[in-house]
């Protein structure tokens, strides 16, 4: 995938489903990078944005599995799926039309927004 200018990867063990993203209910007080909550493939999940651009554009949202619990990504162009190589140079990276993909940190992506919630009630 495409983040920014950057390649990315997820493994296929991760990604539940590419879609087109349905209309997502904001949450009050959530961080500007939890974008809300959606209804896909039959269960409610949190949108994550991956992307600053991710609310001003049409990307599709890709559900993961994440400490095995469902959860959608938002702010990235899907460029491939499919086998790639691996990178012998970077630990979790793929070699995609000669240029290295790293692995997206989703551990990191949902760190940041632990973070910057205030948990109030």
């Amino acid at each position: 995938m495409r983040q920014g200018d950057s390649l990315r990867f997820l493994p296929a063990s991760v990604v539940m489903a590419i879609t087109a993203c349905p209309p997502i209910s904001r949450l009050p007080g959530a961080p500007r990078s939890l974008l809300g909550i959606t209804h896909t493939g039959g269960e409610i999940v949190p949108v994550v944005a991956i992307d600053e651009a991710a609310t001003t554009r049409t990307t599709p949202l890709l559900v993961c599995l994440y400490l095995g619990e469902p959860v959608g990504l938002l702010g990235c162009d899907v460029v491939r799926a499919g086998t790639f190589d691996p990178d012998p140079t970077a630990e979790g990276a793929v070699i995609f039309e000669g240029a290295k993909a790293r692995s997206l940190d989703l551990a990191a992506t949902f760190a940041s927004l632990q973070v910057n919630v205030r948990w109030e009630g």
